[in-house]
C-alpha cells in the first residue's frame, strides 16, 4: 500500500481530503497552513474537521519550504497538494518515490497562473475543467494526470462552479487512486506553446465602473461571490459588497442617462443604469439603500 501525504488549506481541500480517507488508503500525514497563515484565502478551511471523522490528526506549519524534514520522516510515496496557494519547492519535490499531485480548476495548458474560477467567470467562458498534474518546479507546468472538462452557464456564479470543481475531482480522484495504487502512473505532457497565465487579482479588479456594459458587471459580480471576497462599488467614499445582481433586459427610455445613476429602489433591490443599459442588485451591503436619483 502506497504512503500518502495531504496538504491543504481551503474547502475544496476538505472535500478532496474526505474524499481519500473515504477510499480507505493509507494517509500518513495530512498537512494544513495555520490560519494565521492563510488570511489569503477566503475559503480557508481548517482540515482538522475531517481529519478527526477518520481518527487522524493535522499538522500545522507556517510556510511549507520549511518542513522538508518532517515530511522526510513520513517517508511519502506520493503527496497530494490540493489546495494551497504556496508553491512546492524542489527540495520537497523531490521526496516522494513517485511524485507531487496538483490540481488547478482550468484546462491546462490553458488559462495558468492565478484565480483561474474568478477570471473564468469575469471573461465569460462558457467552459473551463479541472487537471489534477504531477507538480514540477514551473506553475501549473507539469505533466496531466488527469483532466475533465465542465461548462460554465450564465446562471453559474463562483459558488455553483466552486461545486462543480469540488465534485468532478472527487470522481477523478476515486477513477485514478486504484492505477497509482498497482503502480500505473499516468503522465500527460502540456504542450507549452498553448499556455497562457493569468495574473494575481486585486482589489482593483473587483470594483464595479457603471460604465462596463451589465454583461459584464454582471460577470463580476458573479465571479466574485461567496466563498470569494465580493465585488464592490464605491458609495460616499466606501466601498460596498455586491453579492448578487441581475441584468435587466428591457432598458428602453434610459439610454440617456449616465451609468451610475439610480433610477429604482424598492425591496431591498437597486436599479443602476450601466454603459449599454440596466442592472438590478438584488444581494449588497448597503446599510442604507441609496436615493433614487443618486450616483454611485
Amino acid at each position: 500500500m502506497k504512503r500518502y501525504v495531504f496538504i491543504g488549506s481551503v474547502e475544496y481541500s476538505a472535500y478532496c481530503l474526505k474524499t481519500l480517507l473515504g477510499m480507505n488508503i493509507n494517509i500518513v500525514e495530512i498537512m494544513c497552513p495555520c490560519k494565521d497563515n492563510s488570511k489569503a484565502n477566503s475559503d480557508y478551511s481548517d482540515l482538522s474537521a475531517v481529519a478527526r471523522e477518520y481518527d487522524k490528526e493535522v499538522y500545522y506549519f507556517k510556510r511549507i519550504k520549511d518542513e522538508t524534514e518532517h515530511i522526510k520522516r513520513n517517508r511519502p510515496d506520493i503527496i497530494f497538494v490540493l489546495g494551497l496557494s504556496q508553491l512546492i519547492p524542489s527540495h520537497i519535490l523531490a521526496i516522494p518515490t513517485i511524485g507531487c499531485i496538483g490540481s488547478h480548476p482550468a484546462l491546462l495548458p490553458k488559462n495558468r497562473g492565478r484565480h483561474p474560477i474568478i477570471w473564468a467567470i469575469v471573461n465569460g467562458l462558457k467552459k473551463s475543467g479541472i487537471t489534477l498534474f504531477w507538480i514540477d518546479e514551473g506553475v501549473d507546468s507539469g505533466d496531466i494526470w488527469d483532466q475533465r472538462e465542465f461548462d460554465i452557464n450564465d446562471s453559474d456564479d463562483a459558488f455553483s462552479v466552486y461545486e462543480k470543481v469540488k465534485r468532478l475531482s472527487a470522481e477523478m480522484l476515486r477513477e485514478n487512486i486504484s492505477n497509482l495504487e498497482n503502480g500505473e502512473i499516468n503522465r500527460f505532457e502540456q504542450d507549452s506553446e498553448k499556455a497562457n497565465y493569468w495574473r494575481k487579482r486585486t482589489l482593483e479588479d473587483g470594483q464595479i465602473d457603471w460604465r462596463m456594459s451589465s454583461k459584464r458587471i454582471y460577470d463580476l459580480v458573479r465571479a466574485l461571490t461567496k466563498p470569494y471576497v465580493g465585488a464592490h462599488c464605491m458609495y460616499k467614499n466606501k466601498g460596498i459588497k455586491i453579492w448578487k445582481a441581475n441584468i435587466l433586459r428591457e432598458s428602453e427610455g434610459y439610454e440617456n442617462i449616465e451609468p451610475g445613476k439610480v433610477v429604482s429602489v424598492e425591496n431591498n433591490s437597486i436599479i443602476i443604469t450601466t454603459g449599454d443599459g440596466l442592472i438590478k442588485i438584488i444581494d449588497h451591503e448597503f446599510e442604507r439603500c441609496p436615493d433614487v436619483g443618486e450616483y454611485l
